[in-house]
């Protein structure tokens, strides 16, 4: 029996840095803002997230959504979006399963435009077409052109 969880876009998530014996808020509360439009795909997921991991250290994280609102006695109970694995404040992996619990992370249930595998390049055949062989131009020679001169004809009317 799974339930669908609706993530909570709305509000900013919360970064879990996951350290061998405990998880711990990274940097007094670091949050991020995640919305619907930056979940279409693995690929704008990471680049999205990578504009602020820079300065973070590596190692894994956790994103976390408000999973319900907490009261003035009780706080708020997180649920994990997705798990990242940071390299020298670059994205490297978004986890895909829960190590633990073996259940895929709610952000995969976003993904509708599926990242595009690099095909191997294949070889292209070149046939070689028969080179044609461009009719040769006959040289023409400059004709010398003499101008004539213009004679003026000297009309002579008949008197009577």
């Amino acid at each position: 029996m799974d339930e669908e969880i609706k993530v909570n876009f709305t509000r900013p998530m919360l970064v879990l840095k996951i350290r061998d014996t405990y998880k711990a808020p990274y940097h007094k509360n670091k949050y991020i803002t995640i919305r619907r439009q930056n979940a279409f795909s693995m690929v704008d997921l990471r680049k999205h997230i990578q504009q602020f991991t820079e300065n973070w250290s590596s190692g894994m994280y956790d994103l976390q959504f408000v999973l319900k609102e907490g009261t003035y006695m009780q706080p708020a109970i997180y649920s994990t979006f997705c798990r990242i694995d940071v390299l020298n404040g670059k994205v490297t992996k978004i986890w895909k399963l829960s190590p633990y619990s073996k259940k895929i992370y709610p952000c995969w249930q976003y993904f509708t435009r599926k990242p595009t595998k690099k095909k191997p390049a294949k070889k292209k055949i070149v046939k070689k077409k028969p080179i044609k062989k461009k009719p040769v131009k006959k040289k023409l020679t400059k004709k010398k052109v003499v101008k004539k001169k213009a004679i003026k004809k000297k009309v002579v009317s008949k008197k009577k």
